[in-house]
Order: C-alpha cells, then sequence, then structure tokens
C-alpha cells in the first residue's frame, strides 16, 4: 500500500537554558553579571529543565515503579494498529502501558496503542490514522506517533491539533517492514526500539508524558463483577472475563478468546469503559462509509474494572488541552490498580453488560 510522506507536525520540546524561570529584572541582572545575557528561552509553564527535577519513582502512564532510568524519561510513542478480523492475530498489545479501542468506519474499531515503560520488538499491523486521535495523543504530551497513511484533511488535523511529532514510514522508513504470510494492506510492522530511534532523530528533546490516571487501593462501593460485555455496533463486539488467578483481566473480541501473535491471551489490570458521544465528519472511506467523530471532550458516564470490581462514575475532560478525569459519586478521583489499561470508547448508545 502506498504511504504519503507529510510534513513534520507540532514539537512539544523541554527547553533547556539558564532563563528558566526569571520573572524578574534582579535575576535577570545576576545572569548577567555572570555571563549571561538574561535572553535564554523561558521553560513551559508546569515544567523545569531535566537538570531541576527528580527522577520519577513511577512510570507515569502504569503508576508501576521505575526500573529503568532511561525509559522513564522518554516520550510516550502511539502506534495506530488494525482491529479488524484480517489483522489478527495483532503484535505488541500486552507491552503496551495504554490501548484505547476506537470506533472507525463500518462500525468496526482501531486501537491507539501507547508505549513507554516497555518495549515491544514487534507492533502491528499499523494503519491510518483518525480524527479522535488528535485529543487523544495531546494529553498523552503529544510524544511520538506512528501510523501508515490517512486522508489529507485528517493528516492535516491531527499534526495541528495533536502536538505529536509524526513518524509514518515516510519519516521513519528503517523502522517498518511487511510481514510474509500476511495479506497487504495487513502486513505492516515495526518495533517500538526502531520508532524510538526515529524519534530521537526527529526531536531528541521530547520529555515523558503527564500522568494519565490516578494508581491506589480500590475505592469503596466497588462491587465485583466476572465478566463486562461491550458493543460498539453490530459488527463489532468485544468482552473482557476476570481471570483472579493471573491477576488480570482476558479479552474477547466477537466471541473468540483475542491472542497475539505467538498465541499469548491479550490481558490488562484495568479497563476503563467511557460512554461517548459519536459525530460524523466529512471524511468517507472507499466503501462510502463516514468517518465518525468519536467525542473525547465532555463528560459521561465511566465504568472502571480492577481487581475483579467494578467501579461506576463519571467522566469529564472540559477541553482538549486537559485530561480525561475518572470521578466517582463523591467527586473524588476513581484510582486504578498499577499497571496496564484499556481505554474502551464505547458509544453512548450502547450499554455495556456486567455480570
Amino acid at each position: 500500500m502506498p504511504v504519503i510522506s507529510l510534513p513534520g507536525g507540532p514539537r512539544r520540546r523541554w527547553l533547556w537554558g539558564l532563563g528558566a524561570g526569571v520573572l524578574v529584572v534582579a535575576v535577570v541582572a545576576a545572569l548577567v553579571v555572570a555571563g549571561g545575557s538574561g535572553s535564554s528561552p523561558v521553560a513551559p509553564p508546569g515544567s523545569n529543565p531535566p537538570e531541576n527535577r527528580a527522577a520519577p519513582e513511577k512510570f507515569p502512564l502504569t503508576g508501576l515503579p521505575v526500573d529503568d532510568a532511561a525509559r522513564a524519561a522518554r516520550p510516550a510513542l502511539s502506534l495506530k494498529v488494525e482491529n479488524v478480523a484480517a489483522a489478527r492475530p495483532q503484535a505488541g498489545l500486552n507491552a503496551a502501558d495504554l490501548v484505547t479501542e476506537q470506533l472507525v468506519e463500518g462500525g468496526l474499531t482501531r486501537l491507539l496503542v501507547t508505549y513507554q515503560s516497555k518495549d515491544a520488538a514487534l507492533v502491528g499491523p499499523v494503519r491510518s490514522v483518525r480524527p479522535v486521535d488528535a485529543p487523544l495523543l495531546r494529553e498523552l504530551g503529544g510524544g511520538l506517533f506512528g501510523f501508515s497513511g490517512g486522508s489529507a484533511g485528517v493528516l492535516a488535523e491531527v499534526r495541528r491539533t495533536s502536538g505529536a511529532t509524526f513518524l509514518e514510514p515516510g519519516r521513519a522508513a528503517g523502522a517498518y517492514h511487511r510481514v510474509a504470510g500476511r495479506p497487504a494492506p495487513h502486513n505492516l510492522f515495526t518495533s517500538t526500539a526502531g520508532l524510538y530511534q526515529a524519534g530521537r532523530t526527529a526531536d531528541g528533546g521530547l520529555g515523558p508524558p503527564p500522568e494519565l490516571f490516578t494508581y491506589d487501593a480500590a475505592p469503596a462501593g466497588a462491587r465485583s463483577l466476572s465478566r463486562a460485555r461491550l458493543r460498539f455496533s453490530p459488527s463489532s463486539r468485544a468482552a473482557w472475563q476476570w481471570d483472579a488467578g493471573a491477576g488480570s483481566f482476558v479479552r474477547y473480541q466477537d466471541g473468540t478468546l483475542q491472542r497475539e501473535e505467538g498465541g499469548t491471551r491479550i490481558t490488562t489490570e484495568n479497563v476503563v469503559i467511557l460512554h461517548v458521544a459519536i459525530g460524523s465528519t466529512s471524511n468517507v472511506d472507499a466503501a462510502g462509509n463516514v468517518t465518525p467523530d468519536v467525542k473525547v471532550v465532555g463528560e459521561g458516564t465511566a465504568w472502571v474494572l480492577r481487581d475483579g470490581q467494578l467501579v461506576t462514575g463519571r467522566w469529564r475532560r472540559p477541553a482538549a488541552s486537559e485530561p480525561v478525569q475518572l470521578l466517582g459519586s463523591d467527586g473524588a478521583a476513581i484510582a486504578l490498580h498499577p499497571g496496564r489499561t484499556w481505554m474502551e470508547l464505547l458509544p453512548e448508545r450502547e450499554p455495556p453488560a456486567f455480570g
């Protein structure tokens, strides 16, 4: 499948220099005496130059203790991965910190797969961008974004508003390859090592993502559950089954146990389900299906699955510049279990079923 190379997107940098935080004339004068000009760039609001920050104790997207300082300091790396039958089994999903499932054309779903604390030697199949990727990337600090193609209008909007550094095959050709035995376009794969290397070349100043969720003990009021069933459309259904022995939820797709390349079951420690509004866009695919506009700014009902328990609450995100909030009935944040998370952007017309 031909891939169009487009100009790189906006970049979010950690700014270095003696001028960080310089706000008063006295400090400027002191810098001049010391040999500085007083005109060094100022760090973005809410951040400090890396040398002035304590090393994080926990990975920002899992809440797990840091076991490698270099990985803790790197940006989020997000990839668009297919989820249609012809794309399965996928590779690399269990190594991701966060996987977000979103509705696409024809009632099918696609995944935005985000890495930071771990690596995957093989990830894919990699496919094209959708409008909802822009606000999802933005709350990750933009970071690095790997994908393959997309309509010109959607690409332009994601490039303009996501804050991500684009790493499509045209800009990171050596990081992608076609896998034998799979039909195109379901055979494009990559690795996190290859894309992180390309990311350092494209923008070596990117910092780690902000914390997206809070992690703590299960809140009061959680109830036991063994299974959650989700219907995105008549043609796409997912389910999560609690495995107490493994301490994780096991994924089913369209009634079948979903496995990665190599046979490992797809699992996660947390499932966050957000009821979201679905609009429409002017974009139409080759089959005539309209691209859905998945709304992740606003508010709605939220369900958090963790430790074999269910917590019901609300999600709220007033603006794309703010992260999503998961709130209980008392207004306090709903904490997740430290570990990996799948976020399900479930159309609000489709109620989940719990058992």
